[in-house]
Parts: structure tokens; C-alpha cells; sequence
């Protein structure tokens, strides 16, 4: 997730310069709300279209192939021709300011909804009035509609998403734990004679990840994540649920220097690891490895008449079969919460062709969904139904009950200040101590 951390005056500056140097005129940006769908919408757009070409900006190079594909059908279907540009800059809006002055930036380009609001308070994000609410409600599920929404208006076209999952193998739990303590209860009765797995993993010093031991009960910017000075931390369930948090240091013995999302990953790949929290990146390498098994094992006929055979304990050949399951609530009483993020289309209001930038963006977002996952590794928003295999359908499950990442400025402090805070509650300082000065610092950063 990328968070560039920004100031209010940079803000102010990229406004002024949008309002005074952008030397020509506004267009008209309100639409009629229709209840088109999407055939309708693209027949309206195409008609208003300024040109036969569209100017795509991305920021993920993993992207690239993926939209190079969907332009070449886009360009096929619409006679539009896409033009793709990968952006590896640091400053994001401030460029796309630059190239909108010189009438070279963007009609449409990709973001995460955590960059939501400097987006739109830099002027760069152009409000979706094309649907009415029946349209999205149909097609789209709540949390990504949630997750582009800003002070009750919606900007962008959700396309796809990362959350977090619980990976595990299946050949030492029959069943996926559903709590934090049944994976404790495990661990109380493990043997591993040949001492090389890991019970429980994931990468401690990630906040984004970390978060989800606070989000079912502190106030993260607001029911929408688009107010910032909506921000409570440290009440009584808070700090319940980091007490727990700060106990599993001394239970599972984890080094938050030497544990990071590549470690456990190598991990689950060596199959050294029985149970770890993973973003949904995780889903290639099992892929990757179930395919290998496959080809290890040669005839499926010899896999059923295997199957009920034990792995010699402690072999490096030791099999492992590694599945896909909601991460677990963290006791009986505590509750766990994950984080998604959904990245959109968005277009430019100061693009130089916004009926051409909409038409690739819900292009995207609506006609391009089945097509996601093989493109760039990432599942789409739209549910896929039949279409997800097994375990791309349990992250699916866990997208549709996160809770978005806020798009508020501050977030990017939150992360760093939050960060350091896991890190002393994780070596033992006063977990209430810690949360209140975590709150003591983001009320003087909203201010």
C-alpha cells in the first residue's frame, strides 16, 4: 500500500494552482443520474467522447500487463485507443497538477481509496453521478462502495482489492481455528519432533495488519474513515484487545525484527509454518505450490490411494497441504477485524477527455472483473460466484466483512505513530500507556 504522507500547504498550493493555472475553461461536471446500465452508460460517454483516445495513469508495475490486455479488447470494442503511462514518481498529484497545466495529464488513472482524500481536496478526483443507487447496490458490494466514498459522495469506479487471510495446514488441523486461543490450545499440544515448523506467524511490526486487534472497537476516522477528527483509541475494549495482543509475544516467542510478509511466506513455501496471517498475495505461491505437488505426485490415481498414508515426521519432504481461511476473532469475547484496501479508476476532472476516461474506467471496474485475477494477481470486487475457486472465495468472504482503510490525510501518520506503539506494547511497556500517548499524538496531528 502505497502512503505518501503530504502536508496541508501542498494541498492548499496544488488548489490555487488548479484554480488560476490551469488556463482554460471548467467543464460542466454534473451528470444526470440515470438509471442506465452499463451498455447505456458506455453508448452516452462514447457519443460525448472528445476523441478516440484515452490517457491511463498507473502506479503498480504488476498492473502493466493486466492493462495492456484490457486496453487492446477496450480499443476492439469501443474504437478507443488507450494510451498507458506507468507513473514511479514520489509526488503523485503534485505531477499530475504539472501535466494537467501543459493539458498532458491523465483522463483516468488507478489509485488505492487510502489516497481518497488528497485526491479530492487536491482537485484531481472527478465525482461518479453516472448511476443512481440501485446500479451499485446490484452489482457492488457495500465495503467497496464504502471504501470510494468521501464525505457522502462517491469518486471512482472500484476494480479490485487486498485484504489479509489465515493460511493453514490442513494435514496437522482438521478443522481452521476460530479464535487466537484455539491456536494457542494447538500449540499447547504440538510435537514437532523434527523441530523445524513455526506454529503461528505473521509479520508483527506491520500496523496495517496489527490493526486488526483494535478495529472492532476503536473509532478510526469515522463509520466511513472520512473524518479525522473522529479518532479514539485507548478506550477500555482497546485496551482488552492489546493486553491479548502483548501476551502472544511471550507465548509465541516472535522476533519483530526478524518476522516480515516475505518471511512467512518463504515459510509456507518451505513448509516450515503450520499457521500464518497473510494479505491476499499469498494466493500465487499456493497456487505455485499445489501445482508442484501435483506434478510430484504425477497420476491422481496415486493421490487417493495416498491420501490416507501419514508423512514421515520431521522429513524435509514432509507434505503439506496448505489452506485458506478467515483469520479467527482473538477469544471467546475479543473480536478481530481485518483491513482491505480497494483500488479504483478514478478520472480527472482536468482531463482532456472525461467521457473516454469514465468509459475505461467502469470498463475496469464492471466489464473487465471476470478477467482480474488472471491479469494482475489481485481478486475483483464484483463477486465472481461460480468463478472464484474455493479459497479465493473465503477472501473474498473476508473482503466483504473488513473494514476499508481510511482515506483521511493523517493516515499515514496513524501507520507510523501506531507502528511504534505496537512495537513497545509487543516489548512489554504499559499497554494503556501506550495507547494514550497513541492518542495524545494523533489529536495534535488532526488539530
Amino acid at each position: 500500500m502505497k502512503i505518501r504522507r503530504v502536508s496541508f500547504l501542498l494541498v492548499i498550493m496544488l488548489m490555487i494552482a488548479l484554480l488560476s493555472g490551469c488556463g482554460r475553461k471548467e467543464e460542466n461536471t454534473e451528470e444526470t443520474v440515470l438509471p442506465a446500465g452499463y451498455e447505456g452508460m458506455m453508448k452516452i460517454w462514447k457519443q460525448q467522447a472528445a476523441s478516440d483516445s484515452v490517457d491511463c495513469w498507473y502506479t503498480s508495475d504488476s498492473d502493466k500487463a493486466w492493462l495492456e490486455t484490457a486496453a487492446k479488447r477496450f480499443e476492439k470494442e469501443y474504437s478507443i485507443k488507450v494510451n498507458l503511462v506507468y507513473y514511479d514518481g514520489v509526488s503523485f498529484f503534485e505531477d499530475m497538477n504539472q501535466a494537467n497545466q501543459s493539458g498532458n495529464g491523465p483522463d483516468v488513472y488507478l489509485m488505492g481509496n487510502d489516497q481518497l482524500e488528497f485526491a479530492k481536496n487536491s482537485g484531481m478526483a472527478e465525482e461518479n453521478t453516472g448511476f443512481d443507487e440501485e446500479f451499485w447496490k446490484t452489482n457492488y458490494p457495500e465495503v467497496a462502495k464504502k471504501a470510494l466514498t468521501y464525505k457522502n459522495k462517491q469518486y471512482g469506479y472500484p476494480v479490485y482489492f487486498d485484504t489479509y487471510c489465515l493460511v493453514y495446514d490442513a494435514n496437522l488441523l482438521k478443522n481452521a481455528p476460530a479464535s487466537v486461543d484455539d491456536i494457542l490450545a494447538f500449540l499447547d499440544d504440538y510435537e514437532d519432533t523434527g523441530s523445524t515448523k513455526a506454529v503461528f506467524r505473521w509479520d508483527v511490526a506491520d500496523p496495517y495488519v496489527n490493526t486488526m486487534f483494535l478495529a472492532s472497537y476503536a473509532d478510526f476516522f469515522g463509520e466511513n474513515g472520512d473524518e479525522a477528527s473522529s479518532f479514539k483509541i485507548n478506550g477500555e475494549q482497546s485496551v482488552a484487545a492489546m493486553e491479548y495482543f502483548q501476551s502472544l509475544s511471550a507465548y509465541l516467542w516472535m522476533n519483530k525484527n526478524n518476522i516480515s510478509h516475505d518471511t512467512v511466506m518463504n515459510r509456507i513455501k518451505d513448509g516450515t509454518l503450520v499457521l500464518g496471517l497473510c494479505k491476499s498475495d499469498i494466493l500465487p505461491v499456493l497456487y505455485e505450490m499445489n501445482q508442484k505437488a501435483d506434478q510430484t505426485v504425477g497420476n491422481p490415481e496415486d493421490t487417493e490411494d495416498n491420501s490416507s498414508e501419514e508423512p514421515e515426521e520431521g522429513s524435509e519432504t514432509e507434505q503439506t497441504n496448505y489452506q485458506i481461511s478467515y483469520v479467527p476473532s482473538l477469544t471467546a469475547e475479543l473480536s478481530s477485524t481485518t483491513i482491505s484496501t480497494t483500488y479504483g479508476a478514478f478520472v480527472n476532472p482536468y482531463g482532456r477527455n472525461k467521457a473516454a476516461g469514465n468509459m475505461f474506467a467502469l470498463y475496469l471496474s464492471y466489464a473487465s472483473q471476470d478477467k482480474q485475477y488472471a491479469g494482475n494477481g489481485k481478486l475483483p470486487v464484483i463477486n465472481q460466484k461460480e468463478g472464484f475457486d474455493s479459497m479465493q472465495a473465503v477472501i473474498y468472504a473476508q473482503y466483504l466483512n473488513s473494514k476499508p482503510v481510511p482515506k483521511v490525510m493523517v493516515l499515514g501518520d496513524y501507520l507510523t505513530e501506531s507502528g511504534i506503539a505496537f512495537d513497545a506494547i509487543w516489548e512489554g511497556k504499559d499497554v494503556k500507556e501506550q495507547l494514550d500517548r497513541l492518542q495524545s499524538i494523533m489529536e495534535e496531528k488532526i488539530k
